[in-house]
């Protein structure tokens, strides 16, 4: 059987079995070929657009829909999302921070090369001022963290501001020097750059 047929078939035999999914040892047992040809089938199918989920331990599944979600979106609207999917793909784990290429990718082909060469030229975050962030900054926060306890921190805004804020910290995020903390407040996640903190006050 050729590769374009099999291809088809696999496609059939996921629809014959959905909603429930075909791991790709059972794939390759159907059509008598390695799990490592399924893998590669797979991601073909995958790379042409067919809906096709797949997890490691539970195998792959047709979407419910016949096709990607519909999307509508203004040119600034997709152009965020790039920027978060460039994000994640710099600082999350290895399974997302792919899913984030694979988003980046086809948000490039809607924005086209003119305007992901124009707004990949600018950082995500402002860089103007020094990277490196105290090291007790870092320390006194994830001693907070460990422990469950609140903090209040005083930073400088990007408009040279002294903002208080209070929350749990939640993590730290690395990106190059940078480490952002992320704090969970009565009004959500804040997110702050560790080298613009002054002042750190853990709460009983």
């Amino acid at each position: 059987m050729s590769r374009s047929r099999r291809l088809v078939e696999v496609v059939r035999q996921l629809k014959k079995v959905a909603p429930k999914a075909l791991t790709a040892h059972q794939i390759a047992e159907t059509f008598s070929v390695s799990e490592r040809t399924i893998y590669r089938d797979m991601a073909k199918l995958i790379d042409s657009g067919v809906p096709i989920e797949g997890e490691a331990g539970l195998g792959y599944w047709l979407a419910p829909d016949d096709g990607p979600p519909p999307i509508s979106l203004t040119w600034r609207q997709a152009q965020i999302l790039w920027r978060g999917a460039r994000l994640l793909a710099l600082t999350a784990e290895e399974e997302f921070a792919a899913d984030a290429v694979a988003a980046q990718n086809q948000l490039e082909k809607i924005l086209g090369a003119q305007r992901i060469d124009r707004i990949s030229g600018h950082p995500i975050l402002s860089l103007s001022d020094k990277l490196r962030p105290a090291d007790a900054v870092l320390s006194a926060f994830e001693r907070a963290r460990e422990r469950g306890h609140a903090i209040r921190i005083i930073y400088v805004s990007l408009s040279d501001e002294d903002i208080a804020v209070e929350g749990v910290p939640t993590g730290i995020t690395p990106i190059g020097e940078m480490r952002i903390l992320t704090l969970t407040c009565p009004d959500g996640l804040i997110h702050i750059r560790a080298e613009r903190v002054k002042k750190l006050t853990m709460r009983a």
